[in-house]
């Protein structure tokens, strides 16, 4: 059923106009006209081509978010054969997916990632192996997300809208728009509620009354924890009463343990480990696999939709999965509620049998007062090793066939990939294992957000083909060479049983160990303080299920020289290991410059008719030059009234007194406004983000003519 169901997909898609003249000249066609193909809402340019929202190449199916570790992900189908620029030894070409959050039903949006990074991708390539026939592939995107958070009193549902876009990123604050090549899915998310609550939010929900001589010896900034307790069968019998849960539903652990021979308990016995519950004999034969021939279980409840692989640091298998109803995971938001398990294997040797268990991951779940009629979408995610199945791109691409099983509150066994799950459904895909050799153990393998092998070993800088680790997008749409500020982070693989050390250096002679305390974060979504050994001054390596990101060191930079950066790993005796592993980063800390005058009539804070052609000049500048934008602020004009020439530019301007600027106050609004410059440079900051920013105005006044 599920090949026929991937055959009638394929069927369905292929029914759209490929466009593949189009398809393999996009940037040209873009370049030369930004609207070529009708897809912008304004634009000065005619449409030539009107074309969008096209899923013959690639599609987004679904989007999930996983509440405790704080993940947005995606999965994305890729079909054809062709049309991805090159094959797997060639540079590929970018499936964009932006991520946005709607805390009012979708009335307004907003970037859910930090500084408009809202942005994460993957590279796409030609696979003919992979997507021949009815084959297609699946991937997937992470992008790290904090909702805002309400103590387990308040449920809290947001929307999230993912869009999807091929060899072109879906641009910032722009929720509406509609890709060429892509499409756009919205779903309803969960946030993870907060289990403490401030003393001063307390008194204020409960209206608690207390004189002023008890509350002054409070303070208002008290957290008070709460302790999630986890409800037992009979609890839940008491809360599901009348509300259509069936008692193998919210005692399904108890009765789980009884049927597989968990419990040592004749069936005479049962009736005492779940007492006052009436147990209908039904609702045991709905507990054996033979209930489930077809090897799905029940999906009344919650069923796993997609699956995909994120090739992405480190490789990741993510399963979305649809939350259908209010009640029946027992207990809401203040309790422990239940657990949603997906374990994968893979099908590594081709044979069809699916011997080999990656693992098992899981998402907690709630009771909820409302659940949308297209449901409530979580994810689970898992970490996987795939160093070993990787070849070189030479020998063509390595696919490996995928199966996730489904199975609420009892985990699917690692040993048994046909295991049939009473609660939930299975899953199968194909996945691509990217050729490219990750660095192997005691190695550093991403500095600053950026892979190691994408820094220039000689100036420090980023090369031009640069790109985030965790979210493949450019830090340089142009691909300009990028420098490092902020916070620098060091992220390797694990070598267990071993230690580490960090240090850096600015001439390779003298070094300094990096002994910041790490915030590392377990496969669970929960985050954990990792120190240095104070004696030794290193680190343990920590197994990847308790340091998902791989997080080796935290170096918190300063200045503009060039650093050496060093890993060293000794062994279980503290004997050093091999050579240690060093790079280069080239440090920008430093701000633009920015500055902007009016040298008309009387310049700065000037009072001018409309209709007078105001000039001036604006210095922007940096070593490592990002963009500038100089506008009109407040902004009542409608464009082109208004836009100061240039209003925006990619490279910087002369030493002071600097570029010249013109704004043409025709039409304007007589109004107090000033005009600012904006200037960026590129440097990579605190390892996510890109630009310094600095800017400057100038104010001045435009009245009517006939004014003085």
């Amino acid at each position: 059923m599920r090949h026929l169901k991937k055959a009638v997909d394929k069927a369905i898609i292929s029914q759209q106009p490929a466009h593949p003249k189009e398809r393999a000249a996009f940037k040209s066609l873009l370049l030369a006209n930004p609207n070529y193909f009708g897809n912008l809402e304004k634009s000065q340019y005619t449409a030539v081509l009107p074309f969008s929202l096209s899923t013959y190449y690639e599609e987004l199916v679904c989007v999930g978010f996983h509440p405790q570790q704080q993940k947005l992900e995606a999965v994305v189908h890729v079909y054809q054969p062709s049309g991805y620029g090159t094959n797997i030894c060639g540079p590929g070409t970018t499936e964009y997916v932006r991520f946005y959050l709607s805390y009012d039903n979708g009335a307004t949006w907003t970037d859910a990632g930090l500084a408009n990074q809202g942005l994460t991708g993957f590279q796409a390539y030609n696979v003919p192996e992979g997507t021949e026939g009815e084959k297609r592939l699946e991937y997937a995107v992470t992008l790290s997300c904090a909702p805002q958070r309400s103590f387990c009193w308040f449920e809290r549902l947001i929307l999230v809208r993912a869009i999807l876009s091929w060899n072109n990123p879906p641009p910032a604050n722009q929720p509406n728009w509609h890709p060429v090549w892509g499409n756009v899915v919205s779903s309803a998310i969960q946030v993870e509620p907060r289990h403490w609550i401030f003393l001063h939010e307390l008194f204020a929900q409960t209206k608690l009354q207390l004189p002023q001589a008890i509350l002054k010896t409070f303070d208002p900034e008290t957290k008070i924890a709460a302790a999630p307790k986890a409800l037992g069968a009979k609890e839940l019998s008491v809360s599901y009463k009348d509300q259509g849960v069936p008692v193998h539903r919210f005692a399904f652990k108890e009765l789980h343990s009884f049927v597989s021979g968990q419990l040592s308990l004749s069936a005479e016995s049962i009736g005492g480990l779940l007492p006052g519950v009436a147990i209908d004999p039904g609702a045991v034969g709905a507990l054996s696999p033979e209930a489930n021939p077809d090897g799905n279980g029940d999906v009344s409840y919650e069923e796993l939709t997609c699956i995909g692989l994120d090739p992405n640091f480190p490789d990741t298998l993510v399963g979305v999965i649809k939350v259908k109803k209010t009640l029946g995971y027992s207990g809401g938001l203040c309790t422990q509620g239940s657990q949603e398990y997906v374990t994968f294997w893979g099908d590594v040797d081709g044979n069809g049998t699916f011997e080999t268990c990656f693992g098992t991951a899981q998402v907690t779940v709630h009771d909820l007062s409302h659940v949308p009629g297209g449901g409530v979408y979580y994810a689970v995610r898992l970490p996987i090793a795939l160093e070993k199945y990787r070849q070189p791109c030479q020998k063509g691409p390595r696919l490996i066939p995928v199966r996730a099983i489904l199975s609420w509150s009892v985990a699917p066994p690692c040993s048994n990939p046909n295991y049939v799950p009473v609660w939930g459904n299975r899953e199968e895909t194909l996945i691509q294992v990217p050729p490219h050799e990750m660095a192997p153990p005691g190695k550093i393998a991403i500095l600053g957000g950026i892979p190691t092998g994408l820094i220039d070993g000689t100036t420090g800088l980023t090369k031009p083909n640069a790109v985030f680790a965790l979210n493949n997008t450019p830090p340089d749409a142009l691909g300009r060479p990028c420098p490092f500020a902020g916070r620098v982070s060091v992220q390797g693989v694990a070598v267990a049983g071993f230690t580490y050390i960090v240090e850096v250096s600015t001439d390779a002679v003298i070094w300094t160990p990096v002994l910041t305390d790490l915030i590392v974060t377990d496969s669970n979504g929960f985050p954990s303080t990792h120190k240095a050994n104070p004696i030794t001054k290193r680190f343990d390596y920590l197994p990847q299920a308790d340091n998902i990101d791989g997080l080796l060191a935290e170096w918190d930079t300063a200045g503009d020289a060039l650093w050496y950066v060093r890993l060293s790993i000794f062994d279980a005796g503290g004997v050093l290991q091999g050579t240690p592993d060093t790079h280069v980063l080239q440090l920008d800390n430093t701000s633009p410059v920015a500055s902007i005058d009016i040298l008309t009539g009387p310049g700065d804070c000037g009072k001018f008719p409309v209709g007078t052609q105001l000039q001036g000049k604006f210095i922007a500048q940096d070593l490592y030059f990002g963009d500038f934008s100089i506008g009109i602020e407040p902004s009542v004009n409608t464009p082109p009234i208004g836009v100061p020439s240039p209003d925006s530019g990619l490279v910087g301007s002369a030493p002071a007194p600097g570029d010249s600027w013109t704004l043409d106050t025709n039409q304007m609004q007589p109004c107090g406004y000033i005009i600012r410059v904006v200037v960026r440079d590129r440097a990579i900051v605190n390892s996510q983000s890109v630009g310094h920013y600095a800017s400057d105005s100038a104010g001045f006044c435009l009245v009517e003519p006939t004014e003085g």
